[in-house]
């Protein structure tokens, strides 16, 4: 008897025999399967021909992109799936196995979050696809403050009561998933995580991601979430060379009220971009934060500055660059 309360969802774009087969083990695991044909052209018909009579299938022309088919999937379940209450992403060209896809089913069911799959990577995962998670992941930790050990893993569980959010997030291509945990995370849900097998078949050599382009979108709502944070770093060292240049004696001590005013107004600015589902949490984990950076800044400051006898206009950047790397290393020692 099939899983009536969920639902796997396989975007799909010029496919091969690897997404015939994930379908076919996902039925035979009793899971349906909704698979989105994201305007491949028509010689892939045969591919898709041989899913139609186990699978919901749904398609359209002209190519969206990843994040474009998924969110065609999400708008489609209510209506082709009543009685699902959970909805996983997966792909569709053997990177996940079922055995991964019924963790995420199980933990789903447990925890009614958010649940994402984390690759082990070792060195057999290309380069290109090592390098890419890590510096992304870099940015969004340095953004949202929370830690994530892999960002762009496809295979995903969701309440599907999240699915009218799904589909306002933004994002056609590859991005739309970077954006998910962006928001998901600037807004305090909850994510849980479970650890899957790292499958890179061909050297990942079928994949359809462009480097530059796709580089460039994962990274533009990090950037377009950042402009909170850049305001009120500016509005910090604005401050404090203002204090410097008038010769105030305690500009050292002038860190915390700033770091403070900075913070308070950060938090105001990014409820009008991401607003959050526990304000008070989101406050209270970005006084934590400042208070314990701010600290560190001080003292910083008063080593470069005092002891080691460092020009003021050198030693602030050096402290934005260190600031940085506080802000990923923090959220992982204290995951």
């Amino acid at each position: 008897m099939k899983n009536n309360d969920v639902v796997i969802l396989i975007p799909s774009y010029e496919p091969d025999e690897y997404m015939v087969n994930t379908v076919k083990e996902l039925a035979n695991n009793n899971l349906p399967v909704l698979v989105v044909n994201d305007g491949s052209s028509k010689e892939y018909d045969p591919i898709f021909n041989q899913i139609k009579d186990i699978a919901k299938y749904i398609g359209y022309d002209t190519n969206r992109g990843k994040g474009g088919a998924l969110k065609e999937g999400f708008k489609n379940i209510p209506t082709l799936f009543p009685d699902a209450k959970y909805v996983i992403t997966a792909d569709g060209d053997g990177q996940h196995a079922t055995k991964d896809i019924l963790k995420v089913y199980e933990l789903l069911k447990e925890k009614d979050e958010l649940v994402l799959g984390i690759r082990q990577f070792d060195r057999t995962v290309p380069f290109r696809s090592r390098f890419g998670n890590e510096w992304t992941k870099f940015n969004r930790t340095l953004l949202t403050k929370n830690y994530l050990q892999d960002d762009q893993c496809g295979l995903r569980g969701f309440p599907v009561r999240y699915i009218p959010e799904l589909l306002k997030i933004k994002g056609e291509r590859y991005d739309y998933e970077i954006n998910q945990l962006t928001s998901f995370q600037l807004r305090d849900y909850r994510i849980e995580t479970t650890p899957i097998d790292v499958i890179y078949l061909d050297n990942n050599s079928r994949s359809h991601f462009k480097n530059l382009l796709d580089t460039f979108l994962l990274h533009l709502k990090i950037i377009y979430h950042a402009l909170p944070a850049l305001f009120c770093l500016g509005a910090l060292i604005t401050s404090l060379i203002l204090l410097y240049a008038f010769n105030y004696s305690y500009y050292h001590l002038m860190v915390f009220p700033t770091y403070i005013a900075s913070t308070v107004l950060y938090v105001g600015l990014l409820d009008i971009f991401e607003r959050s589902k526990k304000p008070g949490r989101r406050l209270l984990k970005e006084l934590l934060f400042s208070i314990i950076k701010m600290t560190f800044v001080f003292l910083m400051m008063y080593l470069f500055i005092d002891a080691f006898r460092m020009s003021f206009y050198i030693a602030i950047p050096l402290l934005v660059i260190v600031a940085c790397f506080y802000n990923v290393l923090l959220p992982r020692v204290i995951e």
